[in-house]
């Protein structure tokens, strides 16, 4: 991978998180009446900024399948045993920071509930039966949104239970290509991996969906040639279609029609990869060359801050419910307004780099220890000599 392409995904790992944030963390500037109502530049802007989330989650799902499925493709078509060793990495750097932050913001939750019941957030439609101690083990179990409801207020993991998913059967399903494994187990790895992509699909989600736009990152890792060799060009309409996605994809358009919201989301997908796809073809020194340091830095916590900030969003709604009144975020934004949601965002990120420092920032020693604790167990069961499955040698972390 060039230097160009390494530091786009840095950068647009980061700004995909922010943008995140910036969806949810906007419950304490109200913007209903945004349409007919006169306001300020600030809250135009705002009103702008704030309602990229969901193109966003398109763009980790892109950059997911790149990284991850893309590997996966090129290793398929060796005699390579992988197997083994790519679960394991793929094991290691969800949970890391996976369980850590289910438990924090089960924590969260449990202190919002417990002293600001009065405001009512916790009552929102939304919460309805989410807080069953029950959903944090489907969760854990990557069932949330999918077969199971989300376990407490940290909405955003559901993507990460597609996510889970896609790492297990996408190399299952392309396990045939394999010579590394015999006839057998891959015509059974094959089966499993379909009847699990087949069951997951069959519950009304994102799952099936999401698969296209994250096996479509897969494909744009080993795509022979670019669709528009100019990056500059691939990137000017990436944006023209995310900004006409922000701005059409709303409203009583998809209200009418919710198709129209699955093929915004199709657009977004498909002109972020044609990026990536010109990316890597493009000169070594070219576009994003120089784009390093600080964005790399703050891509290193850009899971950590994805995985952390909707309980926190929710119990500061409910902390300024409960000292201000219920209804206060519903006023038109005053400096008071501001100040408080801007201080929101720079807690959510200071957060979520301290939470980095104890999780993301320790999947490579989580993982060397799954691995000894691995070799351990065969050792132990006398199985060493058989289970080859693991025989890859050690790899960097992605």
């Amino acid at each position: 991978m060039n230097i160009a392409l390494s530091n786009f995904i840095a950068l647009a790992r980061w700004v995909a998180a922010l943008a995140v944030l910036l969806g949810h963390a906007g419950v304490l500037i109200e913007i209903s009446d945004i349409m007919i109502a006169r306001h300020g530049p600030g809250v135009y802007l705002w009103w702008f900024f704030a309602a990229f989330c969901r193109y966003a989650v398109m763009i980790f799902f892109v950059i997911s399948g790149f990284l991850i499925g893309g590997e996966v493709l090129r290793k398929a078509q060796s005699t390579d045993r992988f197997l083994g060793g790519y679960l394991l990495r793929r094991f290691s750097r969800i949970y890391v920071v996976f369980v850590p932050a289910l438990l924090f913001g089960f924590v969260i939750d449990l202190f919002g509930r417990t002293f600001f019941p009065h405001t009512g957030v916790y009552d929102l439609p939304l919460f309805d039966g989410i807080f069953n101690p029950l959903n944090l083990l489907w969760a854990l179990l990557q069932q949330q949104s999918i077969y199971a409801p989300m376990a407490g207020s940290n909405g955003p993991l559901w993507s990460l239970a597609c996510e889970m998913w896609y790492y297990l059967t996408f190399p299952l399903l392309l396990l045939p290509m394999s010579n590394a494994y015999s006839e057998r187990f891959r015509l059974w790895a094959f089966v499993c991996g379909a009847c699990a992509a087949i069951l997951l699909s069959l519950p009304e989600s994102f799952f099936a969906f999401g698969y296209g736009v994250w096996a479509l990152g897969a494909f744009t890792r080993i795509a022979p040639r670019p669709v528009i060799r100019s990056t500059l060009l691939s990137l000017a309409l990436f944006l023209v279609t995310v900004t006409i996605a922000r701005l059409g994809a709303r409203g009583p358009l998809v209200a009418a029609y919710p198709i129209v919201v699955q093929l915004a989301d199709a657009a977004v997908a498909m002109t972020f990869a044609n990026v990536l796809l010109a990316l890597r073809f493009a000169p070594e020194r070219g576009l994003f060359s120089r784009l390093g340091g600080v964005h790399c830095r703050l891509s290193d916590f850009s899971y950590s801050l994805y995985a952390t900030h909707a309980p926190l969003v929710f119990f500061a709604w409910a902390a300024v419910g409960g000292a201000l009144g219920p209804s206060w975020y519903k006023e038109l934004p005053t400096p008071l307004h501001w100040t408080l949601e801007f201080a929101l965002l720079a807690s959510a990120i200071i957060i979520a780099f301290i939470f980095s420092r104890f999780t993301e920032a320790r999947t490579d020693e989580f993982r060397s220890f799954l691995r000894r604790r691995a070799d351990w167990l065969l050792q132990r069961k006398d199985l060493a000599q058989s289970a080859t499955i693991f025989d890859e040698r050690p790899q960097a972390a992605e």
